[in-house]
This record gives structure tokens, sequence and C-alpha cells, in this order.
């Protein structure tokens, strides 16, 4: 999602809740201040989730030696995680 898109749904970068609404936090969703926001720990954990995955695809490449063809599917998936978490770090730098 684009950050016009986001800021069209009335999410941002900022502060510890949607800016941009009158969503303050609530105590059903926990009490206190967060220094990040929903979409900022949003993206924070799809990057954990996609480095993991990483490690995973080293192990499935070396499973599927004698499957070239599976090999480059794997190959190509890493490379394409490896480009989203660039972009998903680019994003957060620019919160």
């Amino acid at each position: 999602m684009s950050q016009q898109g986001s800021e069209q749904q009335g999410e941002s970068c900022q502060g510890g809740y949607k800016t941009g609404t009158s969503e303050k936090p609530r105590a059903d969703k926990g009490l206190g201040y967060f220094p990040i926001s929903d979409l900022q720990f949003d993206v924070v954990t799809l990057v954990c989730e996609k480095s993991k995955a990483l490690q995973a695809y080293d192990k499935y490449m070396t499973d599927c030696q004698s499957n070239e063809e599976l090999l480059k599917i794997f190959e190509e998936i890493k490379s394409d995680d490896k480009k989203h978490i660039e972009k998903l770090k680019n994003f957060l730098g620019n919160c």
C-alpha cells in the first residue's frame, strides 16, 4: 500500500495510534502509550517473518538439489522476498 493509500484510510507512521482520526488507545486494546503505530508494527512483523522465510528457503534449496526446476522456483521466491524486505525497510526508514 502506498503512503497516500494509507493516509486515505486514516493511518500514518506517527505516534502510538492512528493519526488523522479520533481513534485513541482503548482499554480493551491495551493500556498506555505504544511507541509505534499499528501500521509500523505490521511492517516490522512482516520483515521478521520474511527474514525467517529466507532461512527456510536455504534449507528447502538444499533438500531439492536434484530438482533443478524446483530449485529455480525457490531461488526466485527468495530473491523476491529479499526485494520486499528492502522495500519494507525503506518504508520504515521514512516513518
